[in-house]
């Protein structure tokens, strides 16, 4: 014969109080995890910091790379590509003027950029965060030299961005180049670029915009 079910009541809830007992006893009440878990997910997030052109370029095609066309100390002349079937693609044509001085506190940053590394990267790996003043957003045509690179039309229109770049860490903030970075067509268009990056603000720097361009159109001929 079965004992009746009413038998057991009461041991059950023993046991019920008993763990209850325990789940308390280690911060474990019913419902605890789970709702510190929900809180966990519906934290917001931190913030996230902008995409890294080499970033940005290996995350749209698959792939990025680095060739250094020329440096002379003054101006470096970089194709910033990607890996495709056919060869290398330019996706940005970055022109990067270095002040006449850099910091020393960028002494050992620099020296690695000069010897070809990714800027962006660079500072970034060394703990720096990097920060942009847009100059100017423009279109500039293709030049023969950039337009093999890019393998498009010679006068094909293509999306320009000048701009200051510094960095900062420590609470310090030092300008480190002059940069302008002409991009492909199918990577950024004119319009893209205020989306991604932002303003303008040319306060007090328009005659090294002017003399900034002027660099830029002279490596890209």
């Amino acid at each position: 014969m079965l004992p009746n079910r009413s038998t057991f009541a009461p041991h059950r809830r023993c046991v019920r109080a008993a763990l209850i007992a325990i789940s308390l006893l280690f911060g474990l009440a019913p419902g605890a995890e789970t709702a510190a878990q929900a809180e966990r997910a519906n934290a917001p997030s931190p913030e996230r910091r902008e995409l890294l052109n080499s970033e940005r370029i290996a995350q749209r095609f698959g792939s990025y790379g680095i060739e250094v066309l020329e440096s002379d100390g003054r101006v470096r002349v970089s194709n910033l590509y990607s890996n495709e079937q056919g060869g290398r693609i330019c996706r940005t044509f970055a022109v990067v003027k270095y002040p006449d001085s850099v910091d020393p506190a960028l002494a050992a940053e620099h020296d690695e950029i000069v010897r070809g590394g990714s800027i962006g990267a660079v500072f970034a790996a060394h703990g720096w965060k990097v920060g942009k003043t847009n100059l100017r957003f423009l279109e500039l045509d293709a030049s023969p030299r950039v337009a093999e690179l890019m393998h498009v039309a010679a006068g094909t229109h293509l999306a320009t961005h000048a701009y200051v770049l510094d960095v900062s860490k420590g609470g310090r903030s030092i300008e480190y180049a002059l940069l302008v970075e002409i991009h492909h067509p199918d990577y950024l268009r004119l319009d893209d670029l205020p989306a991604i990056y932002g303003p303008v603000d040319t306060t007090g720097r328009e005659g090294s915009l002017d003399a900034l361009l002027a660099v830029a159109r002279e490596q890209a001929r």
